[in-house]
């Protein structure tokens, strides 16, 4: 966790311009970009016996690109990812379950800038599970510590628009799945578990 911020730190503070063009008369090609994201994820955890989308977390961090050319470039993320399952929130609800799964994730996109106002991606992440807890009817369950797997491999396809006349702010939305499972399921017909989430952000490019 402490190389995870010290390199959100270092990518915070090492920010040049790049592919973006902020500027109607901004013609040149800069080979870096940089900027940050802060948003939601609405996440659920295929194989808990849970459906739905029900669980709100935080998803933060540092965004940096490597552009080849006006269009192509591959991104990086540190990221602060917060994914987890919940039963439906109601007042009427006699049962209610909430997981918690707190990841330092690193996304590896590839992107297609149109030059106009659209970003499109596709990648893979990696995320390393710090903590987590699991609530039941209010009260924290006292789990072992292995009970769910450390490291997480994902995929990612998202989309971003730009927005405003010199594009430095944008509005993200993705969706990430699990390629490998978190953990074991319940269910003996369910192979593991995995997370599934959407997520929407609000982007600010330096």
């Amino acid at each position: 966790m402490k190389v995870f911020l010290f390199l959100l730190c270092v990518a915070c503070v090492s920010i040049v311009q790049g592919q973006i063009q902020h500027d109607a008369k901004d013609k040149s090609f800069r080979m870096f970009d940089a900027g940050a994201a802060i948003g939601f994820n609405a996440s659920q955890v295929d194989g808990d016996n849970l459906a739905g989308f029900n669980k709100f977390g935080w998803n933060a961090g540092a965004v940096a690109h490597v552009n080849f050319d006006h269009h192509w470039s591959v991104s990086f993320e540190l990221l602060y990812s917060q994914k987890g399952s919940r039963t439906f929130p109601s007042p009427d609800a006699i049962n209610t379950y909430k997981l918690v799964l707190n990841y330092a994730e690193v996304p590896l996109l590839v992107n297609f800038n149109d030059k106009s106002r659209m970003l499109f991606q596709a990648g893979f992440a990696y995320g390393r599970l710090f903590s987590f807890k699991e609530i039941e009817n209010g009260l924290e369950l006292q789990n072992n510590a292995d009970a769910f797997s450390k490291d997480e491999f994902s995929y990612i396809i998202g989309a971003t628009v730009l927005v405003g006349e010199a594009k430095h702010f944008g509005v993200n939305l993705r969706f990430q799945g699990s390629i490998t499972t978190i953990g074991k399921s319940a269910n003996p017909q369910v192979s593991g578990l995995t997370n599934r989430l959407i997520s929407l952000r609000g982007m600010y490019y330096f």
